[in-house]
């Protein structure tokens, strides 16, 4: 087999720390954590990341790119900017399968203690409202919707999708996945002036379908 190179290892040493921090969390991964799910030796893990910090700070930055990319993507399959926005809101809901909030939660805390993280944590978040905020103003333009307030708008939906995010994913049995949809839909048309029901019919014909089934 051929030799991964040094992006490949990176790469496959940030996928694997993220998912034992999704397991174990950050106050108690260790390097050899990571080294023992590669089946590699630490030495190798210190080769490519001069400390945890570091290690655990790249995990970041690197998962949120992974999700910035899945967000262009399910923005990208929209024909409209109804349609988009509530791609948006299937991506943003946590899924059992997609455990990636654990991930981002136990961020929130880190935050408070490192400004690295500080700053990764809330480029990913400003990204987010940043792209709902141009889905609403695209959606003005169209006469789609009717909102004079796009950046208060966008951030008032990802503060409610961020809460009703947090209590599924850390209380379980309080709501469901599709409650969480069911219930920003109509805050969102309450904001961008749309009957209501719209968000649940924005799927066009020759649309292609989410991979994040309802």
């Amino acid at each position: 087999m051929r030799k991964p190179t040094v992006d490949q290892r990176r790469r496959e040493i940030l996928d694997v720390t993220c998912k034992v921090l999704i397991e174990r969390g950050f106050a108690n991964t260790r390097i050899a954590d990571v080294a023992n799910a590669l089946g590699v030796s630490t030495g190798l893990i210190h080769y490519h990341f001069d400390s945890k910090d570091q290690l655990f700070a790249e995990a970041m930055k690197h998962a949120s790119e992974e999700e910035l990319t899945r967000l262009a993507s399910a923005v990208a399959k929209g024909t409209t900017a109804t349609s988009k926005l509530d791609r948006v809101f299937q991506l943003y809901s946590p899924q059992e399968s997609e455990p990636s909030w654990l991930l981002w939660i136990d961020s929130w805390g880190e935050s408070l203690r490192s400004p690295e993280f500080r700053t990764i944590s809330q480029d990913l978040d400003v990204a987010w409202k940043r792209t709902i905020e141009q889905i609403i103003l695209e959606g003005v333009r169209a006469g789609e919707f009717r909102c004079d307030d796009a950046h208060g708008a966008a951030w008032r939906l990802v503060g409610l999708l961020d809460g009703l995010g947090l209590q599924l994913t850390a209380h379980h049995g309080v709501l469901t996945r599709n409650q969480m949809i069911e219930w920003v839909r109509p805050a969102a048309e309450n904001e961008l002036g749309l009957r209501a029901g719209t968000l649940a019919r924005s799927r066009g014909p020759n649309e292609p379908a989410d991979e994040l089934a309802e």
